[in-house]
């Protein structure tokens, strides 16, 4: 029963780690995505747009060329759709879309999905002008791959809650999962000698003992309690060298193998499940 025990706890622990580590496979998308920068003056602001097509080049095209309609309906100034996707699939220049259009615009950023049907979405983040009829002053936007996985603060911060997980948010996915596996092993073995060393003890303290029993308990402890405080540094070092790692490690910006959460068909239901995507 104490067996079955352990291993229901074992599973439900396993269980956990993973679903943390989904849930960084999961959120890999830059932040300007889900929360639009702030503009460093007043002349602009920012603006995301997305869209989904067969190729990634139509999806691009027909991005851009809704923040040129927004924009423009938000200046007063409201263009044709389809004046704007011609300009724009022609491979216009931005510049000279804007000064035809007399709609400022300045892209920045652009994110790329694959999705399981085989289409493309495209994100693109600009600058666009705040107001209309005044001189519009870009700066400069460097973030356009910064997700909260890979800053390297948040980085921190996970693998001190779980040891490698920081890693895993980067997408080092061997690396983070030996450092997970790692750890736990060094914990699990440290504390096990400890505990056999606790019954060592306790036979050492029994009232009853023989010599010959003491003696064998007492080598057996001094053996174990060692070995457990030596299993625990080696964790502790682990621990230290798997926070440095997941603060100055590099993230992967372009994996070939990335596993994310899904919905999987079931006749006239549906699941949740994993998928594994693999870049050929």
């Amino acid at each position: 029963m104490s067996d079955l025990y352990n291993s229901k706890r074992c599973l439900t622990l396993l269980v956990c780690c993973l679903l943390i580590s989904v849930s960084a496979l999961a959120q890999t998308r830059p932040d300007w995505i889900h929360k639009q920068p702030k503009a460093k003056n007043n002349t602009y602001r920012y603006a995301v747009e997305s869209a989904i097509a067969n190729s990634e080049n139509n999806a691009r095209n027909q991005a851009i060329a809704r923040v040129f309609q927004t924009t423009g309906n938000r200046l007063g100034q409201p263009v044709d759709m389809a004046e704007i996707s011609k300009a724009v699939q022609r491979g216009d220049n931005y510049d000279v879309i804007s000064r035809t259009f007399n709609i400022p615009i300045n892209k920045v950023c652009e994110y790329t999905e694959r999705l399981q049907s085989g289409d493309y979405r495209v994100y693109v983040l600009c600058q666009v002008a705040e107001k209309g009829n005044i001189q519009v002053q870009w700066t400069a936007y460097n973030d356009c791959n910064v997700t909260q996985e890979f800053k390297n603060g948040n980085a921190l911060l996970k693998s001190a809650f779980v040891p490698g997980l920081g890693q895993i948010g980067k997408l080092h996915y061997v690396e983070g999962t030996l450092t997970l596996i790692s750890e736990a092993a060094l914990a699990g073995a440290g504390t096990l000698c400890y505990l056999k060393a606790q019954d060592k003890l306790d036979v050492m303290r029994s009232d009853d003992v023989s010599y010959a029993d003491f003696s064998s308990a007492r080598t057996d402890y001094n053996r174990l309690r060692d070995a457990s405080y030596v299993i625990w540094g080696a964790a502790a070092g682990l621990y230290v060298f798997n926070l440095f790692r997941a603060y100055t490690m590099q993230p992967k910006y372009k994996d070939g193998i990335s596993l994310y959460p899904t919905v999987l068909p079931d006749k006239e239901r549906v699941a949740p499940g994993l998928a594994v995507r693999v870049k050929f």
